[in-house]
């Protein structure tokens, strides 16, 4: 009997290798959007147009996921703000043209990961939640999942010369990804 069950769970073994895949984000079907309380009385949201990424799904659980954002293609429906974020006193593009997010570990439904901007690493925790899987129009497996919560922009020394009341510290981060495996 014990060769019996032990034969069973090997079988079972390879099924949870096969069940864990990578996934390229498909950017044409993700987002990565941000909001931030303006004069404490409205949001003013944005978003970024170029990003690349890859994810790993184990088991309907994220276990890997590491992105790259052109800060310089922020968009809030503004162009004079557009490019004022841009300047040394946000983003500061011209030196740092890029924001990274890496996965660091899951604990349930929260995920740590490392976020740099402006060349500052900090761990973020995000609310994850993975969406599972289907087929696109081509055949190809895709993914989806969706991360939120929230940062200090000072901790990334954005706008730290900016009073609160004017800019909310608190920044909202949504970031929606579809993946189509590998």
């Amino acid at each position: 009997m014990k060769k019996i069950i032990l034969a069973f769970l090997m079988g079972l073994l390879p099924c949870g290798l096969i069940i864990a895949k990578d996934y390229n984000v498909d950017v044409s079907h993700s987002q990565i959007g941000f909001k931030i309380k303006h004069l404490s009385v409205s949001n003013v949201s944005g978003n970024f147009g170029k990003f690349e990424g890859n994810i790993k799904v184990d088991n309907n659980t994220l276990s890997a996921l590491s992105g790259e954002v052109d800060i310089s293609t922020i968009n809030t429906n503004n162009k004079d703000r557009d490019a004022h974020i841009q300047s040394p006193e946000y983003f500061d593009t011209k030196k740092f043209p890029k924001a990274t997010l890496k996965l660091v570990k899951m604990n349930g439904s929260n995920g740590t990961f490392e976020l740099t901007i402006k060349g500052i690493t900090k761990q973020i925790t995000l609310d994850v939640e993975v969406f599972g899987t289907s087929k696109n129009m081509k055949g190809n497996e895709v993914v989806g999942l969706e991360l939120s919560g929230k940062i200090n922009r000072k901790d990334f020394n954005i706008a730290s010369g900016t009073p609160s009341v004017a800019l909310s510290e608190e920044v909202t981060l949504s970031i929606s990804i579809e993946g189509i495996a590998k």
